[in-house]
């Protein structure tokens, strides 16, 4: 599998390399950021086509429906997805009407996006539901195809397809990209209660499978609402977080870091307890901390932590968290409401 990203250099375009290194870690990957020098080459032959090209068309210097007609040209029988952070109704048409198979805004989750990215390699189209749409009788399908019986403008509740609460949370967890063993986990069931939750779920929505569920769901305020109590009550799941982490152990009186340090890592405390000297503070496990030196414009840490006890650590990178904010809106939302916390929580202190 060959895919094209023409992408401009930063955060954005290497948080989308690694999502296709998930999708298939086989298939070649291919970036490109001098998007009008590649155009204005002959069109490539057969052998020299990409099976997929993803089109930033934010950075399209000129007209985005020019840009992608022209890599149509340039790489014929590719299948184009644009890529955009616009999410008005006229913007998606033009992109589509130029030629592109599918319209995949920038503030799609992880794991819709891995389902767009599915089914444009098996042949499908995406277009995005987007609740500005004003056309009378609009609503997507699972496909992404516009159903003209449907209402406009209103994601019906989960309940309206028959779906009982738990099955509307089993579908909330699936729609996050964790797995049947993950969702039995957070939810203290067996594993295959889980399953016979899906087939449940596939049946009432009419889907065949999990990633068609996944994108219906995505387009329904009731998953999404959801997503974010759970992302504004601080009691966000980070399992599907841990496999991208390290590990670390540490034994008691160990200094992590000083105050005034580059802060480089955000850290998940899973065993035992911190001390924050300067605040007087207590980390207790269960609580990630750090994102201030890593958010803040001089990227220092303020204050300096040491190990209460032998502690397991689990952190990441600040390329890494950074590449995750872009791709995750739900952890996105996670940490702008524990840096709201820690300044709030900071603001007390000196009152």
């Amino acid at each position: 599998m060959k895919i094209l990203v023409a992408s401009p250099q930063g955060w954005a375009t290497e948080a989308l390399c690694g999502l296709l290194a998930r999708l298939d870690p086989g298939c070649e990957v291919e970036v490109l950021h001098d998007i009008p020098s590649l155009l204005s080459l002959p069109p490539a032959t057969s052998s020299g086509t990409p099976d997929l090209v993803l089109v930033d068309v934010d950075a399209a210097s000129a007209d985005s429906s020019a840009t992608i007609r022209g890599f149509l040209r340039k790489f014929p029988g590719a299948r184009i997805l644009a890529l955009g952070s616009r999410l008005d109704d006229a913007f998606v048409e033009m992109a589509l009407e130029a030629g592109a198979l599918g319209y995949l805004p920038k503030s799609h989750s992880e794991a819709v996006a891995l389902c767009v990215l599915r089914l444009l390699l098996s042949g499908g189209a995406y277009r995005p539901y987007l609740p500005s749409k004003t056309k009378t009788d609009a609503q997507p399908n699972t496909s992404g195809a516009i159903d003209e019986t449907a209402t406009p403008n209103a994601p019906e509740p989960l309940r309206d397809y028959g779906l009982s609460e738990r099955q509307i949370e089993v579908l909330s967890l699936a729609s996050q990209g964790k797995s049947n063993l993950a969702i039995a986990k957070h939810l203290g069931i067996a594993e295959g209660t889980v399953k016979l939750h899906m087939s449940a779920i596939f049946k009432a929505l009419n889907v065949q499978n999990r990633s068609e569920a996944v994108l219906l769901a995505s387009r329904l305020q009731s998953v999404n609402f959801r997503q974010i109590k759970e992302a504004e009550g601080g009691a966000m799941d980070l399992d599907w977080l841990l496999p991208h982490m390290t590990h670390r152990r540490l034994p008691r009186d160990t200094i992590i870091f000083r105050k005034g340090d580059t802060g480089e890592e955000l850290l998940y405390l899973q065993r035992g307890s911190i001390r924050l000297e300067e605040i007087g503070a207590e980390i207790t496990a269960g609580t990630m901390f750090g994102e201030i030196g890593i958010f803040s414009p001089f990227h220092e840490r303020t204050s300096t932590a040491v190990c209460t006890s032998d502690v397991d650590l689990f952190t990441l990178t600040s390329n890494q968290v950074k590449r995750l904010y872009l791709l995750n809106p739900q952890f996105a939302l996670f940490v702008v409401h524990l840096i709201a916390k820690r300044l709030m929580a900071d603001r007390a202190r000196t009152i």
